[in-house]
């Protein structure tokens, strides 16, 4: 394989690159924002003041703060877990523990995971076993070898092709990685490729390669939100990151404005044929010494145009909290004046919506993972995984109120109050694991009552 070949991308790589290191840059914020040259110059600017107008900005970061928020709301209730017949094997309860072999517990790596995510639209998890010399499987399980995970993010993985499988389902048959400068990894439906490009060489050089035998692409993706495109979904900061970067620039001018006009400019009478100096804000300003009353003198610029950029912040700011569906959370430092409760509630229900369509993803996307662990290890994942999608607040206080008053009902069925406490007990105690659940339950139906 030449280098060529092997540095191909995907077209749809090629056309949203750009916009997923945006985004990344955009979540971190800090040096990383200044380095990824989001500041423009101005036409006349001279380059000396760009780069010192560059390294003096500052980004006033929200789009970090939005993404984190919707992941603590997505991970507040934990989801209810069933690994079936898994949940007593030792390599699993290991991988639970440390599901990355670097000390992530498998629940912290798909908060984690989900928030690459939020930020980029989607994310490729690895599903992947150590290579090992064992001669058979139970060999490689005494030697504690186990299947594991990695996020691979959308900036490194290159290329992918689908084909049609026979009742006309799209089958992913390859992908391919960048895992460090000039080295690459490929995995296909039977096997799996390590690549090194030389800076020089013409040819890539094949490292080493295998058969891994589960016969599919061991790789699953977690959208945040689909695109209908596949391997594209749509980031949380998508447009709220252009916003974001409108305040930077905001923000850059009114800096170089009041530091243009904190001291007044100096105009003064030039000498006969000298040439009059260049006028600008740094400068002395010259005049003809014929004009009337030449005098020296200071010019003071205007600072009008101060707040129209402070207005023009504000709404960016407004406008952002709106995308994000976080009007109810800001209303707090509400800028335009109270809001209605109506428009308060419509709110966060479109933002419940959001995180319900979210959870469903992570449920797909942690059942496949789970499906392809078993398949690495000869087994079948008989599992379920569910995820809270009810996050209305509102209606949890409702349901719980409703049940409340469905005890005091005369209702003559033993059955009846026994599942209604069950439900109460679900809905008090979102956070209690399955095992304690269960034993509340076993409780309620000896009680008898």
């Amino acid at each position: 394989m030449t280098k060529e070949e092997l540095e191909k991308t995907h077209p749809h790589y090629d056309a949203f690159v750009k916009e997923w290191r945006f985004y990344i840059s955009a979540y971190f914020g800090g040096r990383l924002y200044k380095e990824g040259n989001y500041l423009l110059q101005h036409p006349f600017e001279s380059p000396a003041n760009y780069r010192r107008r560059r390294e003096i900005s500052y980004y006033y970061n929200y789009c970090g703060p939005i993404v984190d928020i919707l992941v603590s709301h997505l991970f507040r209730r934990e989801a209810k877990r069933d690994f079936g017949s898994l949940s007593t094997d030792l390599l699993f309860n290991a991988f639970l523990k440390d599901a990355d072999l670097d000390g992530s517990a498998f629940a912290h790596f798909m908060r984690d995971a989900q928030r690459l995510s939020a930020i980029y639209g989607r994310v490729s998890i690895i599903v992947d076993r150590p290579k090992s010399a064992a001669g058979t499987q139970a060999e490689a399980r005494s030697a504690g070898l186990r299947p594991y995970v990695s996020v691979v993010t959308p900036e490194n993985l290159l290329d992918w092709s689908y084909s049609r499988s026979d009742i006309g389902r799209p089958v992913l048959e390859m992908i391919k990685i960048r895992e460090d400068a000039g080295l690459y990894r490929i995995w296909t439906r039977q096997r799996w490729e390590l690549w090194q490009a030389g800076e020089k060489e013409k040819e890539a050089r094949l490292v080493d390669a295998g058969e891994h035998g589960i016969g599919e692409v061991p790789v699953v993706t977690l959208y945040n939100k689909r695109t209908g495109i596949r391997m594209v979904g749509i980031s949380d900061i998508q447009d709220i990151a252009d916003i974001n970067k409108n305040i930077y620039y905001l923000c850059s001018d009114a800096k170089e404005i009041i530091e243009n006009t904190a001291f007044p400019m100096l105009a003064v009478p030039y000498s006969r044929g000298e040439t009059p100096a260049e006028v600008g804000p740094k400068n002395i300003m010259q005049f003809d010494p014929a004009e009337p009353n030449s005098k020296p003198y200071w010019l003071e610029a205007p600072h009008s145009s101060l707040s129209e950029i402070r207005e023009w912040v504000r709404q960016d700011i407004e406008e952002i909290y709106r995308i994000a569906k976080m009007g109810g959370v800001r209303s707090v430092e509400d800028f335009s004046g109270p809001r209605s409760g109506a428009a308060i509630e419509l709110e966060y229900q479109q933002l419940y919506s959001v995180l319900s369509e979210k959870a469903d993803n992570l449920e797909h996307a942690e059942g496949q993972i789970l499906e392809l662990w078993a398949k690495w290890e000869g087994k079948t994942f008989d599992g379920k995984i569910d995820y809270p999608d009810d996050f209305s607040v509102m209606d949890l206080d409702r349901d719980l109120q409703n049940a409340i008053k469905a005890q005091a009902a005369v209702v003559e069925s033993g059955t009846f109050k026994k599942e209604l406490q069950k439900k109460i007990a679900s809905s008090v105690l979102p956070k209690i694991g399955i095992e304690t659940l269960k034993r509340i339950g076993e409780e309620i139906e000896s009680s008898g009552k």
